[in-house]
């Protein structure tokens, strides 16, 4: 782990504007076009987000949420802890959690929510996907605890070779 006060800082800033630094930067440069020489070259993409949402499903502690191009699956565990995950990722292995985790709330609901979205409503937490795939994790207040914008994916045009 690299740690560096605010000298260290200035005195690495300072370094670029020198014969050292310059010859650092061109170095890093050249390394950096080194490594890329053996990759193919990537072809052209197109984001990928999830669409709109058109279809859930009510499972234990909260759901399945199908949109027009992936799916997510929300899950609200006994003691408050929450788990999302995209096209079928599982809430296991995790090194955060000994064992297999904790059990799914039976009492936090799936529900629908305002604007097209939907919402797992547990006794300590609220999870709010809106209807292109945004998520908000919030306290049963209604205070925003976290807000995740929906994924983009990166995939290649029709014909092109994947990167």
């Amino acid at each position: 782990m690299i740690v560096m006060d605010g000298r260290e800082l200035v005195r690495a800033v300072a370094e670029i504007g020198t014969a050292r630094g310059r010859r650092a930067w061109r170095a890093a440069l050249r390394h950096r076009r080194t490594d890329a020489e053996g990759l193919a070259p990537r072809g052209a993409e197109r984001a990928r987000v999830p669409g709109l949402l058109e279809g859930t499903e009510a499972r234990p502690g909260g759901g399945v949420l199908r949109f027009a191009r992936s799916e997510l699956t929300v899950r609200v565990g006994v003691g408050g802890a929450v788990f999302w995950g995209w096209d079928g990722a599982g809430p296991e292995p995790s090194y955060a959690v000994l064992g297999g985790g904790p059990e799914p709330d039976a009492r936090a609901v799936l529900e629908p929510d305002t604007g097209g979205g939907w919402r797992v409503v547990s006794e300590r937490v609220t999870v709010a996907v809106s209807r292109h795939g945004a998520v908000e994790v919030r306290t049963p207040g209604g205070a925003v605890l976290r807000r995740e914008l929906p994924p983009r994916w990166w995939d290649p045009v029709e014909g092109a070779a994947p990167g």
